[in-house]
């Protein structure tokens, strides 16, 4: 089978897709998802990514941050190929969902965190399924199932595990976060 070199906004999209379709849970586990999709995953994978058409990440608040995926979801929600709904579900750190969507914005506007913060669900609508059926797969199995455990770890750790993971691995992402004491104190409390 030749292999197809696709784009990150189509990773974004199989990402959502694979797993039996299982949602993403935040803004903020969708963005760090993809950050670690690009530092860790995109180089088992590299003859079937467009390279230079990955999301690209800066240092900002809350860690890795990047307008493109941002603009990805907004593009995927206008196209009805995934759907956002708002999640009553409570996770600590979960409120810093409300920054990261403030953040991709108005980077001049300041924001409080409502403490009856909404996270967000992302799921792959009926026009996403049938784009990446029509169009992404099929692909080479060893990738989907590199993918599907990927996304499958992304959803079972909890915000808090993903930003303590990624603030220990990249250092260089955090020296602008107003939350890396509370996130890097973490794993003092928890060995």
């Amino acid at each position: 089978m030749k292999q197809k070199k696709l784009k990150g906004a189509d990773y974004l999209l199989l990402l959502l897709y694979l797993d039996n379709k299982k949602p993403i849970k935040s803004l903020t586990r969708l963005v760090k998802m993809m950050f670690l999709f690009n530092k860790e995953v995109v180089h088992n994978i590299k003859d079937n990514v467009k390279l230079n058409l990955l999301p690209e990440f800066i240092v900002y608040n809350f860690g890795p941050f990047s307008r493109d995926v941002y603009e990805q979801v907004e593009l995927f929600r206008s196209l009805k190929f995934i759907e956002v709904a708002s999640n009553s579900r409570v996770e600590e750190m979960g409120a810093f969902d409300n920054f990261e969507l403030a953040a991709s914005c108005d980077d001049d506007k300041e924001f409080e965190v409502d403490p009856l913060y909404i996270m967000y669900e992302y799921r792959i609508a009926q026009n996403g399924i049938n784009y990446v059926e029509q169009k992404i797969l099929p692909l080479e199995s060893n990738v989907i199932d590199l993918l599907t455990r990927f996304k499958q770890k992304i959803t079972t750790l909890t915000i808090k595990q993903i930003l303590y993971y990624v603030y220990n691995k990249y250092p260089n992402y955090i020296n602008k976060s107003l939350i890396k004491d509370e996130v890097l104190g973490y794993g003092k409390d928890n060995s």
